[in-house]
């Protein structure tokens, strides 16, 4: 040990100081440890009798906080939108105004034509199957 410049009395030492550093930490985690059992064994009748109020209760906590996230999401993607068609506006492009309409009116018609097409395939849905009056007297 000499020879690499570490003496006994200091590998000593440090020993002792880590004893006396290491050991009042360890006597804490291990009060804390009975502690936090000694609880949970005094709540656990009280966690059985209550948990039926406490589990929807938490459900309903995480959920608001899933739909309060979900609507800051929606809150920055639209102010982002809004931003965006802001700044386009703003840029002077000739025609960016008239353009917004436009394409607004086509989206527009566009939708229109889906629900015209949907509400025809219902119609067609409607008119294939049979009344209920021919299926009694199919059935009889």
């Amino acid at each position: 040990m000499a020879e690499h410049g570490i003496s006994g009395t200091t590998i000593l030492y440090a020993t002792l100081s880590g004893l006396a550093i290491g050991g009042p930490l360890l006597g804490m985690m291990a009060s804390t440890l009975l502690a936090s059992l000694t609880l949970l064994l005094a709540a656990s009748p009280f966690l059985l009798l209550f948990s039926p109020i406490i589990l929807p209760a938490a459900f309903m906590v995480a959920a608001s906080m899933a739909g309060f996230g979900l609507a800051a999401a929606l809150v920055v993607v639209g102010i982002s939108a809004l931003m965006l068609a802001l700044r386009y506006a703003r840029r002077g492009a000739p025609g960016a105004i008239s353009w917004m309409m436009e394409t607004l009116t086509e989206s527009r018609q566009r939708v229109k034509e889906e629900w015209v097409d949907h509400g025809g395939c219902m119609q067609h849905t409607v008119e294939v199957l049979p009344s209920e009056d021919e299926n009694v007297v199919n059935r009889e």
